[in-house]
């Protein structure tokens, strides 16, 4: 298992993955970006060139297996007021086909190293929907310490509420 920065050689696993998350996610819930641009914005996106309004400059790694993609780590290399109530420094998914496996404890647990190694990060904010009990055991299996949940809109009138964990580094 191994980071790398989104590329050719995982895009025909990263497109099985893409129409995995779309059978399994609808809409808004879709947590992988298409990817006949997933390469050119992860690298805009790490340079902060071009970024929408009230994005931030961010990393988006790629856990592979060989040319197997596996999921998909984004780090924000700031925070804005939006993020430190939802999103946080770190988002992490992992395919569908290979949830359940320990991918995600692994993952988060080698994000965690990377910030250690190329950020000057003290301590990094990682959220959760409070329903999302297994992202919520796998931020805590590597260290993270609830600070609160919140109420957040995630759609016009559709409140949820979230789970915000520091987690020291």
């Amino acid at each position: 298992m191994e980071f790398v920065f989104p590329c050719e050689r995982a895009l025909d696993s990263y497109r099985e993955a893409y129409a995995e998350d779309i059978a399994v996610n609808k809409g808004e819930l879709q947590m992988l970006i298409h990817p006949d641009i997933a390469i050119a914005r992860s690298e805009s996106e790490r340079k902060g060139e071009g970024l929408p309004a009230g994005y931030v400059p961010a990393t988006t790694l790629w856990l592979v297996e060989g040319d197997r993609f596996i999921g998909r780590v984004n780090i924000r290399h700031q925070l804005t007021p939006s993020l430190l109530r939802f999103g946080g420094h770190i988002g992490y998914t992992i395919r569908p086909s290979e949830q359940g496996k320990g991918y995600g404890k692994l993952q988060l647990a080698m994000a965690l190293d990377y910030c250690r190694e190329h950020f000057g990060f003290e301590k990094v904010l990682v959220t959760c929907d409070d329903t999302n009990i297994r992202s919520a055991k796998t931020i805590e299996a590597n260290g993270g310490v609830l600070q609160d949940k919140i109420e957040n809109e995630i759609e016009p009138g559709v409140y949820a509420l979230t789970r915000r964990y520091w987690i020291e580094l």
